[in-house]
């Protein structure tokens, strides 16, 4: 998949899933009119065109790739995904579609990880770790300054066991090949308790940068 279409595929996923419109000069009408376009069955392509939109593609910087391991870990399928990061355009308001996502709330990445840990919500380890980097930065352009200095990182998780429970390791943990670190935070994730955690408990999950885990 080329650059272009990771771009456009994450802009239509945003629109479709929060109503969030990234497009050059996305006044409120123009988003209203492409949302009662996308209920109408309109491919995301054909509204763009039909409105004469053009993507604000530089909207959007790469946070992060991830790439599931060989040996499943939570389901068996396998996905090569990126994550990005980006501020709300000015004026418009984010809300789930009722479908693919059914619930919204605006959370720091800590409390949302607080959420996970008293059980209120549900996170995959991909999602505990880039909540987990995101807890460093106070602000969003914190956030967005920090992905234009550097090259997104590569992130391949390596599943194993310890002690008869499951363990997923990132890069920096002794037991991952490659052996720098790749993003803050804990580096490998335990399942026990019906979820995955870190060493330390809650405050595992901001362990910083410098730190790792070595097996007992």
């Amino acid at each position: 998949m080329s650059a272009t279409s990771l771009y456009v595929a994450a802009l239509r996923e945003v629109f479709e899933e929060s109503g969030v419109l990234f497009v050059h000069g996305a006044t409120l009408e123009k988003v209203s009119q492409a949302a009662a376009l996308l209920r109408a069955g309109h491919p995301f392509d054909a509204m763009l065109a039909q409105l004469r939109l053009r993507l604000q593609t530089r909207s959007v910087l790469p946070w992060s790739r991830w790439i599931t391991p060989k040996t499943p870990t939570v389901t068996n399928k396998r996905f090569d995904t990126r994550f990005f990061v980006s501020e709300v355009p000015m004026g418009q308001i984010a809300r789930h579609d009722d479908y693919e996502a059914t619930e919204s709330i605006w959370l720091t990445p800590r409390d949302a990880l607080r959420r996970y840990w008293e059980r209120e919500i549900e996170l995959a380890p991909p999602q505990i770790m880039s909540l987990a980097h995101l807890s460093h930065y106070g602000r969003v352009q914190d956030v967005l300054h920090a992905a234009r200095q550097r090259k997104p990182p590569v992130i391949a998780p390596e599943p194993f066991e310890l002690e008869g429970s499951r363990v997923v390791c990132y890069p920096g943990d002794v037991r991952h090949p490659m052996q720098e670190r790749a993003l803050p935070g804990p580096s490998r994730l335990i399942y026990r308790n019906k979820r995955f955690e870190p060493d330390g408990g809650f405050e595992g999950l901001f362990a910083p940068p410098a730190e790792t885990f070595s097996d007992p």
